[in-house]
């Protein structure tokens, strides 16, 4: 009994603190690649510094968000699951607010509404 009461000590407080979660490998944000204070172009989602266009009839209609691009944020999806990413291009347009990042640790990109994001700014977040 003694002994299952140590595994447990040690066991529990890990679990709690969410360490069974393996740490994020967040990039620094100034070797990433993004779009910032304006709308982006094709040119920029080929050079993968933007994952969408916001356009009607080949005609530019995305507003940039005044919000900080490049900086480090979760995805959180319906079953609330987090999963870490950077910001790198933020555009709304009829009434619209839409978030491109780059998903980590594999890098794919993705787009999502504004609502589905935690951001965390430009500092490297901390593990919890």
């Amino acid at each position: 009994m003694k002994r299952l009461l140590s595994c447990l000590a040690i066991f529990l407080p890990m679990l709690a603190s969410g360490k069974d979660e393996p740490a994020v490998a967040w990039p620094e944000l100034r070797t990433i690649a993004c779009v910032s204070a304006r709308a982006a172009t094709p040119d920029d989602v080929n050079q993968g510094r933007a994952v969408f266009v916001l356009a009607d009839a080949g005609k530019p209609i995305g507003v940039p968000m005044k919000i900080t691009i490049p900086q480090y944020a979760y995805h959180v999806d319906a079953e609330k699951k987090r999963t870490p990413c950077v910001v790198i291009q933020g555009e709304e347009a009829r009434g619209q607010r839409l978030i491109g990042c780059i998903l980590l640790p594999g890098r794919e990109i993705m787009a999502g509404m504004f609502t589905e994001f935690e951001l965390l700014g430009t500092e490297i977040p901390s593990s919890k």
